[in-house]
């Protein structure tokens, strides 16, 4: 090859190699980089921030029910430890009454043991009252002792007293504090009632949880608690018949016999709307509420398959899916 061609052929070469170093930041930049979020898109946002406050809401829904469960258990140890102490306090005092008797009678009747066996012309009389007379002794050192030994009970069950207590007051505390997130949270979250495998949600833009079967006092949760602003529109899960009426610690109740053969139950509202009668699936018939026993504003929501008086059923699965 002629020198003319060669530095031709290293020029281009050198050319080729200066164009590929060039190039080389710019292919890796490309295929390493993520495409950048679109902007402008409101609906988007609008939808990202919505699925973040249910989120937060459903998050706070679940602290609260916690919450409540954890104070609820708390009084009913309470309870019982008032109740052991009454019973402690009123063994006590009929042990004072024996004791304080006892002694009234020892002393009055001194040496009434020895006359007991030797003032009579039958020894076996004698002994009759002595034996007695060992028994109440006994009878009577037995009842010191366990009145003793249960004023050291009552001693330490009155320290447990007050320490559950000082437990309870915190749990109540944190209760309260969970009452005001929950109520922050709930005001975010926005209201959609799509028809979902055939049911619409009961409390659409709810916050809840899987609270079903946690302690409640004196039993266990029956339902799910869905927490929304006061007055917030309780819907018919589906088509069939509602009527109304008090549910015990419950307060007011709407009890909706669906078409599709369950019984769907609302508690603790404000207000019914409407008389007894057939209603639509989506249409409104009671408003959130406070009554009964319940502890914040939301409906108790209840799922019966077979009739109100059938066993309940988790609602969460369901809850999950169609709010």
């Amino acid at each position: 090859m002629r020198l003319g061609a060669v530095r031709a052929v290293c020029r281009v070469l050198l050319l080729a190699g200066a164009l590929a170093a060039a190039g080389a930041p710019f292919v890796a930049a490309s295929s390493g980089a993520a495409p950048p979020p679109k902007s402008g898109d409101p609906v988007g946002e609008a939808k990202q921030r919505l699925e973040t406050a249910r989120n937060e809401a459903n998050a706070a829904a679940a602290r609260f029910t916690d919450a409540q469960s954890h104070y609820e258990q708390l009084s009913d140890q309470v309870a019982e430890i008032e109740q052991q102490i009454q019973r402690g306090e009123d063994r006590a005092a009929h042990l004072h009454e024996i004791a304080a008797r006892r002694a009234i009678v020892a002393y009055k009747t001194q040496g009434a043991d020895v006359s007991a066996v030797f003032g009579t012309d039958d020894p076996r009389d004698g002994m009759r009252s002595s034996v007695l007379l060992d028994a109440a002794n006994e009878s009577d050192k037995e009842a010191v002792q366990e009145y003793a030994a249960l004023a050291d009970d009552l001693a330490a069950k009155r320290e447990e007293l007050s320490n559950q207590r000082k437990l309870q007051k915190e749990a109540l505390d944190t209760f309260s504090d969970e009452r005001k997130m929950l109520d922050e949270k709930v005001s975010d979250a926005a209201i959609n009632a799509p028809v979902i495998d055939g049911l619409v949600c009961p409390v659409p833009g709810s916050a809840f949880s899987n609270d079903f079967g946690q302690p409640r006092a004196g039993h266990t949760h029956q339902g799910n608690d869905m927490f929304a602003p006061m007055g917030t529109a309780n819907l018919a899960v589906v088509s069939g018949n509602v009527t109304y009426g008090p549910g015990g610690s419950g307060g007011n109740g709407a009890y909706l016999d669906g078409e599709n053969g369950v019984t769907y139950i609302y508690y603790h509202l404000s207000e019914y709307v409407g008389p007894p009668r057939h209603v639509n699936q989506g249409e409104v018939i009671a408003k959130l509420g406070q009554t009964g026993n319940a502890r914040a504003p939301h409906t108790h929501f209840e799922i019966r398959r077979g009739g109100r008086t059938a066993p309940p059923v988790n609602p969460y699965p369901t809850i999950t899916k169609i709010c």
